[in-house]
């Protein structure tokens, strides 16, 4: 097929006023002469794969190419094979014979190497890595438990999954990965990861096409079992001792936290994000906004004069939106806490460690301690964040906060009675800690 110019002799290209082109026998004595600098750019045409040759810049960079009109097409194509002696003569050759076939079989490989790219592009937005970002940045973030997803699935599901395409995880890949977090010794992990994971995955399956979610007919109770409600509630004399724990200088970063979960029986997520602009201490309130609680509404929470005396004594970082993180935020490590509570409290019993316990235990303790003090049932409800149940919710609006205050003063009171020391001084709520108090 004959090209638009005549590439036999010498050429000046249409482009390049300075080139000149030939055609000999390429090999690598010619093309290292090439690479020495020169005062215009020379293409030589090798003779022996017509379509091929390489081109020399004036500073001695040395290319090879192909050029050729695909079938079909009536304007040639010239493509760049790689440089020498980065590509040796004999791969290039190689190289080139492959581009010179498939134009002459009508393939443009421009087109082709741009679909390529495509494709890779496409894979990579694609791997379970990309797909669990995107989830967490447009579905998780907004979430009341938007945090402790997005650590699960960091923790758990990408570094486990991360460079595979989505669409290669399968079902038995899950059923691994929950068998796994379960020998750890972990089976509520192993629940909770499975959660999330059904979650992001059906949350995946229409924005990428997938035809089914790995997930998909497999049951928590199957493969880890059936969940057994936590039934620990914390003894008085266990209270106490937790109180005790949270005294001096070590505590500080801990010990109001731990007490206001104890006081107010909130989620640990309510308090450990809280914001100094939802407490109103003068008026003995804290409203909780509907972005944290479970049930999607604002609940009002009456402080006790304990709860106020806490707070107020770290009323002083007040210079930032969020209540000091140091006692209450995001860099309080929840499980570490507790571990060094518990070394705390082992050691203040004797070298006895009480039976084990979560932070949770604190909120059902408030709530079983409402009943000890002869609080009404649907009262206690509304102190934890529960909604009235039935036609209650609908047609009974009264909001019950003067009950309310009167559960939670009656529970402080409680409290404060317990973890009296022996000689019948209730424990001072205030400690000093460079200034804070």
């Amino acid at each position: 097929m004959a090209l638009p110019w005549h590439y036999h002799g010498w050429y000046v290209g249409p482009n390049d006023e300075d080139s000149t082109a030939m055609k000999q026998t390429l090999s690598d004595r010619r093309l290292r002469g090439l690479t020495k600098p020169r005062t215009g750019a020379v293409e030589i045409w090798d003779q022996q794969l017509r379509g091929f040759g390489c081109r020399a810049s004036p500073h001695g960079v040395v290319s090879f190419f192909v050029m050729r009109c695909p079938r079909g097409s009536t304007k040639p194509v010239r493509i760049k094979v790689g440089n020498f002696p980065a590509m040796p003569l004999a791969a290039a050759r190689q190289r080139a014979r492959t581009l010179l076939t498939e134009m002459q079989d009508g393939v443009d490989p421009r087109a082709r190497k741009a679909e390529e790219i495509r494709q890779a592009a496409a894979e990579k937005a694609s791997t379970f890595a990309a797909v669990a970002e995107t989830f967490i940045s447009r579905h998780v973030a907004s979430k009341r438990t938007g945090l402790d997803i997005e650590n699960r699935i960091r923790r758990e599901l990408i570094p486990r999954w991360g460079a595979r395409p989505i669409t290669s995880i399968t079902r038995t890949d899950v059923i691994a990965m929950v068998d796994e977090i379960v020998d750890r010794g972990h089976p509520e992990a192993a629940r909770q990861t499975l959660v999330y994971a059904r979650r992001l995955f059906n949350w995946a399956v229409p924005r990428y096409d997938l035809q089914h979610a790995p997930t998909d007919h497999l049951a928590a109770k199957d493969l880890v079992g059936a969940k057994k409600p936590r039934q620990r509630v914390l003894t008085d004399a266990e209270l106490a001792l937790i109180w005790r724990a949270t005294e001096g200088l070590e505590a500080v970063y801990y010990g109001p936290f731990i007490r206001l979960l104890m006081l107010l029986g909130v989620r640990r997520s309510e308090l450990g994000r809280a914001l100094w602009s939802e407490f109103d201490l003068d008026g003995a309130l804290w409203t909780i906004p509907a972005g944290r609680m479970k049930m999607d509404e604002p609940i009002v929470v009456p402080l006790s004069a304990p709860a106020i005396e806490i707070l107020r004594g770290l009323f002083q970082d007040r210079h930032t939106k969020t209540v000091p993180t140091y006692a209450l935020g995001s860099f309080l490590h929840y499980v570490r806490a507790v571990k060094y509570l518990n070394r705390r409290m082992t050691a203040l019993n004797g070298g006895k460690l009480i039976p084990h316990w979560t932070l949770h235990d604190l909120r059902r303790t408030f709530r079983t301690g409402l009943s000890r003090l002869q609080i009404a049932p649907h009262i206690a409800e509304l102190c934890i964040g529960h909604r009235q149940p039935g036609l209650h919710r609908i047609y009974d609006l009264h909001k019950f906060d003067a009950e309310k205050r009167h559960a939670f003063n009656a529970w402080a009171a409680h409290v404060l009675r317990i973890v009296a020391p022996p000689e019948g001084r209730v424990v001072q709520l205030r400690q000093q800690h460079d200034g804070v108090r």
